[in-house]
């Protein structure tokens, strides 16, 4: 029969194993975590950003621009997308007699969608702006590098604009109740005010 010191001294053997167990496993877990945490932050970040990437990189060819295009384009066709997802339509929704939270869901799903074709379009217009605007500049006499790096500055400014505004899209899509894009209107608001310039720029020197 074990004495009450046997059976401390068991007791505290036990203990120190248990500690020790819990270390190993809780160490192995912490290892595998720190191993594969970065590897699947790395993967969702590159399933977001690599299709962001390829619409903003892909860029437009001269082709693609004509004489009516340029003649109708308009930033003002890009702003009822300020309010696609505003918050007043989906709460006036709300308060309508007979009130189905299904009509919510389907009313926030078409407006993502209708946003998602005005973004792509947003964005292909941007590409059209931005190789006319390359294509001038580089038909020009003159060395005007300093135009060719407004047009860099124009087009990374763009792209953090739409980068930011792809991640407010995806929280969206999570439930997040709001997307701003003023910022990125202004943007190709920018983009076409430079190409205009460059146009009257281009006119101006071919009268003398």
């Amino acid at each position: 029969m074990l004495s009450f010191l046997d059976k401390n001294f068991l007791t505290g053997d036990l203990y120190l194993v248990l500690v020790f167990l819990y270390r190993s496993v809780y160490g192995i877990h912490m290892s595998v975590a720190l191993i594969f945490t970065p590897v699947v932050l790395f993967l969702l970040t590159s399933v977001f950003l690599v299709p962001v990437l390829v619409r903003l990189l892909r860029g437009s060819s001269l082709a693609e621009v004509t004489p009516e295009w340029l003649e109708n384009f308009s930033t003002a066709a890009y702003y009822p997308m300020e309010g696609l997802l505003a918050q007043e339509d989906f709460r006036f929704l709300s308060r309508q007699p007979g009130f189905d939270f299904s009509l919510y869901r389907k009313l926030r799903t078409d407006r993502l969608r209708i946003f998602r074709q005005y973004l792509n379009r947003l964005i292909g217009d941007f590409n059209r702006l931005h190789a006319v605007a390359r294509f001038l500049v580089s038909q020009g006499s003159e060395d005007r590098s300093d135009l060719a790096g407004q047009l860099i500055i124009l087009r990374l400014r763009f792209s953090v604009s739409v980068l930011r505004v792809e991640a407010s899209y995806l929280l969206c899509r999570f439930g997040w109740r709001s997307l701003a894009i003023g910022n990125l209107i202004a943007r190709l608001e920018d983009m076409s005010g430079q190409l205009n310039a460059i146009s009257a720029a281009r006119l101006a020197a071919a009268q003398f």
